[in-house]
């Protein structure tokens, strides 16, 4: 691994940088501005340029998936930076303009009072003294162990997530805590092979991650992806190449037919019969031969709501309706506690199909209804990201959202039994996250090994006590928590699953009407 330290620099008050005792961080970037500091070529893919793309995204100037390709729309995001903040107009990535952007950021956004999006993502001051600590063992300077998030915790903290070859963001989260203990006290350079992993936020047990390192000897990269649209774009990017991802099952046939995704060596997995036949042919609903993927979890989509704050925002109103969200009259009754949607278009656009009339998905008519429904509650309804879902719920920032079964259960826990989950009366979606290799996977043989290992009943037990999801392994029960295998919300009565839906296979067409009605939506 490449290590790439950081010296800390002392603060000028008089630039505006005076953040506080608690807080001295600066930025440094490893250059010395003396030298002359050569630009990114364009048409090749570059580092300095991937992060100027991220950078500009958090500033709203551009709006393409970072690619590390120098495009004519980051040349223009660059030159319109430059003109808002009267620098020498340039369309080129150098230095210079990475520190520039990174300053204008931390104050525009108030970073260094912790009022910034994502701040929710971060883990407690304990957490962050921790990865502080961790990211210095890794050569990493992280800046004062103190336990707060300055810019100098954030630029190391891209530095180590660089050095892994995942998804760049600085910010500590519980997937970078996570990944930072492992990296210091897993298998690391020992390790004879590799296996990189892009998974959904908060969808696995740490400690299956550091059991599998130690009994394989492989080194464990894991990375988190925010929706399925957001999967395909990360596996056509280029850089390093995934070696096992979790889609939804519905997205598979798309994936393959554009060649992301390889065939499975089922011969190889030892552990293959321990799958539930019933989920096993569920899924084939979607990957019809079974070819490309293997059931992970299983869950519904439906409605979660905070009891307490409901009945006081609409008294006597009864929960359990796609009405509560997508009925805007309704919706307006509960926006003073907080009415969303979580951020996974391919799931929510399905529902409000539903609840236009669109009982079963036949494409443009759904998405028709859809684009109607969710036209009448701009400004009303929000759109919370996948990874801000289950905090929102359980700490009552959301009273009623739209979302996944497993999710609800994770706040259930959180709040102590605040929040209460159905599948709705109107209609919900069944879906299955599912196990797959990427066509461009470089470690296919740790893949398969991965694979396999989470088909013990005690390994995918492990993952269904800790995420609150339902696993398809048929003797993972006996070692699953009494409090998850019996939670109606985990595993929902016959009556509750007759309301569900498969989660449909989208056309080519429906993923661009999907994908321009949530812009439009969301923004």
């Amino acid at each position: 691994m490449k290590i790439r330290t950081f010296a800390l620099l002392a603060v000028l008050s008089g630039s505006g940088w005076m953040l506080g005792a608690a807080q001295a961080q600066g930025f440094v970037f490893g250059t010395d501005p003396a030298k002359p500091q050569a630009a990114a070529p364009a048409g090749a893919r570059n580092a300095k340029v991937e992060t100027a793309q991220r950078l500009l995204t958090r500033m709203g100037l551009f709006r393409e998936t970072p690619t590390g390709t120098l495009t004519p729309a980051t040349q223009e995001a660059i030159r319109a930076f430059s003109v808002q903040h009267g620098l020498p107009p340039t369309n080129q990535v150098t230095d210079a303009l990475l520190n520039s952007i990174r300053r204008v950021i931390w104050q525009t956004q108030n970073w260094s009072s912790g009022n910034y999006k994502g701040r929710e993502k971060l883990v407690d001051a304990a957490g962050l003294r921790e990865a502080q600590i961790l990211l210095g063992k890794l050569g990493f300077n992280a800046g004062p162990l103190d336990g707060t998030f300055g810019p100098q915790t954030q630029v190391a903290t891209e530095a180590f997530q660089e050095s892994q070859a995942v998804t760049v963001d600085g910010l500590i989260t519980a997937t970078v805590l996570m990944n930072l203990r492992r990296a210091v006290n897993g298998v690391g350079s020992s390790a004879k092979a590799t296996v990189r992993l892009l998974n959904w936020p908060d969808y696995i047990d740490p400690s299956v991650l550091q059991d599998f390192e130690k009994e394989h000897n492989i080194r464990v990269v894991y990375d988190i992806f925010a929706s399925n649209d957001d999967l395909q774009a990360k596996l056509g990017a280029g850089g390093t190449p995934y070696d096992v991802v979790f889609p939804t099952a519905n997205a598979v046939p798309a994936m393959a037919t554009k060649g992301l995704l390889g065939k499975l060596d089922k011969a190889s997995l030892k552990n293959l019969s321990n799958i539930d036949p019933r989920v096993d042919a569920t899924l084939r609903a979607w990957d019809k031969d079974g070819a490309y993927s293997l059931p992970y979890m299983w869950y519904t989509v439906g409605i979660a709501w905070n009891p307490k704050l409901t009945a006081k925002a609409f008294p006597g109103r009864a929960m359990d309706s796609l009405t509560n969200v997508f009925d805007p009259e309704v919706a307006r009754r509960f926006q003073s506690c907080g009415v969303g949607v979580v951020d996974s278009a391919t799931d929510v656009v399905p529902l409000a199909a539903m609840a236009g009339g669109q009982k079963k998905w036949d494409g443009k008519n759904s998405t028709n209804a859809a684009a109607q429904v969710l036209g009448r509650l701009a400004g009303v309804v929000k759109v919370i990201p996948t990874d801000q879902y289950i905090d929102a719920l359980a700490s009552g920032k959301i009273c009623v959202a739209i979302g996944f079964s497993g999710d609800a259960v994770q706040a259930q826990t959180k709040s102590r039994g605040a929040v209460e989950y159905r599948v709705p009366v109107d209609g919900g979606l069944l879906a299955i996250d599912a196990m797959a290799v990427p066509a461009n996977a470089k470690n296919k043989r740790e893949a398969h090994l991965f694979i396999d290992y989470l088909l013990r009943p005690q390994v995918i037990a492990k993952i269904s006590n800790t995420v609150g999801y339902a696993n398809a392994n048929l003797k993972a029960g006996e070692f699953m928590s009494e409090s998850i295998k019996s939670n109606p919300t985990v595993v929902p009565s016959t009556a509750s699953l007759s309301h569900s839906s498969p989660i449909p296979i989208l056309s080519e067409q429906d993923q661009q009407e999907i994908t321009r009605i949530w812009a439009k939506f969301s923004k």
